[in-house]
């Protein structure tokens, strides 16, 4: 499946992926290709993304996650990686 992730600023992220994983206003949720259709509201957290030989990390400013069994398709306001984050003020900076 495909993950797209976009920000204020445009495409952010666009990789071939077998899971991701995020945090939804009703919980964590894992996404394997094949799922069923979904629209969430997403929390701020920790975005998760796995390939055959990589994993990807960002931090997500709230936003929508939209999947559709072959692609999933993040909009946040913000996406950072963990280096970017200040952990005294999460997404500021």
């Amino acid at each position: 499946m495909i993950l797209k992730i976009f920000s204020p600023k445009g495409l952010v992220f666009e990789k071939e992926v077998k899971i991701v994983s995020f945090r939804t206003v009703e919980g964590e949720m894992g996404v394997l290709d094949g799922r069923a259709p979904i629209i969430g509201k997403l929390e701020v957290s920790k975005l998760i993304a796995k390939d055959e030989n990589n994993e990807y990390v960002y931090m997500l400013e709230d936003g929508f996650v939209h999947c559709d069994g072959k692609n999933v398709i993040i909009i946040t306001e913000e996406v950072k990686t963990p280096n970017e984050v200040d952990p005294h003020n999460f997404m500021g900076g």
